[in-house]
């Protein structure tokens, strides 16, 4: 590696890091599981021979050839006992773009999950691993033609938000670069609106640019500015397109998002209730009279596992009810 790093361009802050992808063990209907889960004779010599290229890795570290350790592909269960064995940390955990964008939940296939979002989410904060997500934009925007209504939406914020910051970088003598966008457009791409969703959300993101104008898209100044400029209302419904990109279902067309105003505030609702729901506006102090928050137009109800982003006012109330009035 030496003479490998003696001709860098010391003008570049070029940093390696390892990351090691977790042995794929089974169980005894050959059912990928966590290696730590079911350790039959097989998936202890994996995770010695696992175990043996990270100590390998660390005696990198020591001589500082790499900059930091990762994982690639791991369970949980796994994380904590990686951890546990390892004498130098990781720094990195290397998960896909649903994880990022669900929790730290693992993506089994369509509409199946694994419910250890939160789990993983603690333990990487327990132990100060950043997640790192890879070409989040790619993976993202490959079925954005089924998914009309939400990608039309982050076109929509890409003006919106573009106009809006330019506008506050004026008022504030803020210079900046604003637009790397090389065709002309007064818009932010939606690449660059997912990264800095992301990156606002503390998840690496990690681009798979290769052109000039995506390249200084995806640059860290161009990234960082934006995600420092978005409001937590902007956020949620960036938020609500990026998962309906993901899922088996497009936004409604009228789905009421993406208005101009940077001060309004805005109301997120996620339904967990387990049947779909209607979402009401309280109009007095005893909750007598109310309106309907979510009119039929823009679909009437909050279905399960879904969400609505309101325009709201600070000391709005609302009220949820099920399908039967309760």
């Amino acid at each position: 590696e030496r003479p490998v790093l003696s001709q860098i361009d010391r003008h570049v802050d070029l940093r390696i890091h390892v990351l090691l992808r977790s042995p794929r063990c089974q169980d005894q209907s050959d059912l990928i599981i966590p290696c730590s889960k079911y350790t039959s004779p097989a998936n202890y010599e994996k995770l010695e021979k696992w175990t043996e290229s990270y100590n390998v890795v660390e005696k990198l570290y020591d001589k500082k050839l790499i900059s930091g350790i990762g994982f690639d592909g791991v369970y949980v269960e796994d994380v904590r006992e990686y951890i546990q064995k390892c004498r130098i940390k990781p720094q990195i955990y290397r998960g896909d773009v649903y994880q990022a964008l669900e929790g730290y939940g693992r993506r089994m296939g369509v509409g199946n999950h694994i419910s250890d979002g939160k789990e993983l989410q603690q333990v990487l904060q327990d132990h100060n691993v950043t997640f790192l997500s890879s070409n989040v934009a790619g993976h993202v925007l490959e079925n954005k033609h089924l998914r009309p209504h939400a990608y039309g939406l982050l076109q929509h914020l890409g003006s919106v938000l573009y106009h809006a910051h330019r506008e506050y970088n004026e008022q504030n003598g803020v210079d900046s670069i604003i637009s790397t966008n090389l065709k002309g457009g007064e818009y932010y791409t939606v690449p660059r609106l997912i990264l800095a969703y992301l990156v606002k959300r503390k998840v690496g993101v990690l681009p798979h640019a290769y052109k000039a104008e995506h390249l200084a898209d995806d640059a860290p100044e161009s990234v960082s500015s934006l995600a420092s400029f978005l409001s937590e209302r902007r956020l949620a419904e960036i938020g609500m397109a990026l998962k309906a990109m993901i899922s088996e279902k497009d936004l409604p067309e009228d789905h009421g998002l993406g208005m101009e105003g940077e001060h309004d505030a805005a109301a997120v609702f996620h339904n967990e209730v387990g049947q779909e729901v209607y979402l009401f506006r309280i109009l007095d102090d005893i909750g007598s009279e109310k309106e309907v928050a979510i009119p039929p137009e823009r679909g009437g109800i909050v279905e399960h596992g879904h969400s609505a982003v309101i325009i709201a006012n600070p000391g709005d109330k609302f009220a949820v009810y099920r399908a039967d009035g309760k």
